[in-house]
C-alpha cells in the first residue's frame, strides 16, 4: 500500500500544470459579453416550417449571410444568399447589400451580384450616442426614440404619393431590459391637401385585407382607432372630382401589446436575436439591451429563443421557435462563426 504522503507531488505537479495552462488559455464565462476583438464573421439560417396539418405545407428554406467591415470596424458589405424558391424565381436568390457611410448618414443598396439595384434605404444616425435615429425604405419612414441606450417609441409611416398612415408603438422597460411595448389602436391618416374631401360627400372606404369595411366618411386629417386585428388594411378615398387616394398598410407585425423576457443570467452579446436581426438590416444595433432576449409573446405568436454559448462566450447557434395562435411552428436555427480582429 502507498503511503498518502508520495502522492502529494503528483497533486501538487498537476496543480501547477492546471493553472499554468489556465493562465495562458483561460476560457470566459458564458454570461459575459463576447470579447471586444471578436466580430461577426457570417451566419446561416436554416427555417423548417411544420402546420397542424402535416401535408397542408412543409418547407425548408437556408439563408447565408456573409459580412465585410472597414477599417473603422463598420459593415460594408452583407452578400446574402438564400434557396427561398420565391427569391430564387424573381431573381433574388443572391444579393450584394452594401452599407457608405458619410457623416451621420448611411446609404444601404441592395443589389444583384451583376449590379442590378433593388432597393436603396437611408440611415440617420445620433452619432454622439451611436443610435439609430431614421430609417427611409421605399414607402416607409421608422423614427426611433430612446431612453438612454433603450428603444422607447418606434414611429412609422406609410406614405404614397400625398397619402400617409401613421401608427406609434411604446416601449417599456426595467433593469435594462424590455418589459413590453404597447400600441393605443390609433392610426392617423392624412390624404392630398388638392382633394375636395368632406364627410359624406365622396365614397371612402378603409379595408382589411378580409374585405370588411371598417371605416367611411374621412376628412384630410382621419383618424382610425380601435385597429387591433392584425389585419393589412387597404386604405381608398375618392372625391367628388373623382381624384382618388390609395395606401396600403402591412399591419401584421403590430399588436396591441408585445412582452419581452430575457435570460437575466446571460449578458447581452452578437447573435442575440433582437440584435442579430437589427445588425442584418442595418449594420446597427437598435436593441441594446442588457440580457438576451428569451421570448416575445403578442397576441398572434410566441417566439422562444434559446442560445449555444462557447467557453468564450461567444454564441454559436441559436434557435428561434415561432408558434402562431393555431399551433404552426416555424423553427430557424442560426449557424454563427467569428473572426478575430486587431484592436
Amino acid at each position: 500500500m502507498k503511503k498518502l504522503s508520495l502522492l502529494y507531488p503528483v497533486v501538487v505537479l498537476v496543480a501547477i500544470s492546471c493553472c499554468l495552462y489556465t493562465a495562458c488559455k483561460k476560457p470566459l464565462h458564458s454570461n459575459a459579453p463576447t470579447p471586444n476583438n471578436v466580430r461577426l464573421l457570417s451566419y446561416t439560417a436554416t427555417t423548417r416550417v411544420n402546420t397542424v396539418i402535416p401535408m397542408l405545407f412543409s418547407d425548408t428554406v437556408n439563408n447565408n449571410y456573409s459580412f465585410f467591415y472597414d477599417a473603422s470596424n463598420r459593415v460594408t458589405k452583407i452578400i446574402y444568399s438564400t434557396s427561398d424558391t420565391t427569391a430564387v424565381r424573381l431573381g433574388k436568390a443572391s444579393e450584394n447589400i452594401n452599407f457608405y457611410y458619410s457623416n451621420d448618414t448611411i446609404i444601404k443598396t441592395i443589389t444583384s451580384l451583376s449590379g442590378v439595384v433593388f432597393e436603396t434605404d437611408t440611415v440617420i444616425m445620433d452619432l454622439v450616442h451611436s443610435l439609430v435615429n431614421t430609417t427611409f425604405t421605399p414607402g416607409k419612414v421608422t423614427n426611433y426614440g430612446y431612453y438612454g441606450k433603450l428603444l422607447a417609441n418606434q414611429g412609422e409611416t406609410f406614405y404614397n404619393g400625398g397619402t400617409n398612415i401613421t401608427e406609434n408603438r411604446i416601449y417599456n422597460s426595467d433593469n435594462g431590459d424590455f418589459l413590453n411595448y404597447s400600441f393605443n389602436g390609433t392610426l392617423d391618416i392624412t390624404f392630398p391637401s388638392s382633394m375636395t374631401i368632406s364627410p359624406y360627400a365622396m365614397r371612402d372606404y378603409w379595408i382589411a385585407s378580409n374585405g370588411t369595411t371598417v371605416h367611411q366618411n374621412v376628412t384630410y386629417n382621419d383618424e382610425l382607432t380601435n385597429y387591433y386585428s392584425g389585419l393589412p388594411l387597404y386604405v381608398f378615398a375618392k372625391d367628388t372630382a373623382n381624384d382618388t387616394a390609395r395606401i396600403y398598410f402591412p399591419g401584421n407585425d403590430i399588436w396591441p401589446s408585445q412582452t419581452y423576457t430575457f435570460y437575466t443570467t446571460m449578458a447581452n452579446r452578437t447573435g442575440d436575436f433582437l440584435q442579430l436581426g437589427s445588425y442584418t438590416l442595418w449594420g446597427q444595433n437598435l436593441y441594446q439591451n442588457n440580457h438576451l432576449v428569451k421570448s416575445i409573446i403578442n397576441n398572434g405568436y410566441t417566439t422562444n429563443i434559446s442560445y449555444s454559448i462557447d467557453a468564450y462566450s461567444k454564441i454559436t447557434q441559436m434557435t428561434v421557435a415561432v408558434i402562431d395562435s393555431v399551433a404552426n411552428t416555424k423553427t430557424t436555427t442560426y449557424n454563427l462563426q467569428y473572426e478575430a480582429y486587431p484592436q
